[in-house]
């Protein structure tokens, strides 16, 4: 991961992250459940696998906190709508924000330049948090 991915490159790490957030439900085994959904034959045999990373995860922490911040929102729109939501919305979206197809392109890449970017700062904020409480740990030894 690095900022000067190409856009396709991009729409590849995009699109992995989306396969790793459809991966991350079959971490936990579903509840109990009643006796007709149990005669139900299995929708999923095998669950899927994607590779898990630490670099997802501090991604896709970026990407959540980026969409809980008023300045990123038209961005975090354009992003969702191009990687995640994937439905015919994009013209109502152009119209609504008054900007061509290529600027909207943009605006979702620019998006994730900066989920990296900030994800990048949130695993370096997270190393340096692990060191200094191992080195208190060892200090009170």
């Amino acid at each position: 991961m690095n900022d000067r991915m190409s856009d396709k490159e991009l729409d590849a790490y995009c699109e992995e992250w989306v396969w790793w957030c459809y991966t991350r439900r079959f971490y936990l085994q579903p509840g109990a459940q009643n006796i007709l959904a149990r005669m139900q034959p299995a929708k999923v045999k095998e669950p899927p696998n994607a590779r898990n990373s630490a670099e997802m995860q501090y991604f896709n922490m970026a990407i959540h906190a980026m969409f809980e911040m008023d300045e990123h929102k038209e961005l975090a729109e354009c992003f969702a709508l191009l990687y995640f939501k994937k439905d015919d919305r994009v013209k109502v979206l152009l119209k609504e924000q008054e900007i061509s197809r290529k600027t909207y392109y943009n605006r979702a890449r620019s998006f994730v330049r900066k989920a990296m970017s900030l994800g990048r700062s949130f695993q370096v904020a997270s190393e340096k948090m692990r060191v200094s409480c191992q080195e208190s740990a060892h200090e009170t030894m």
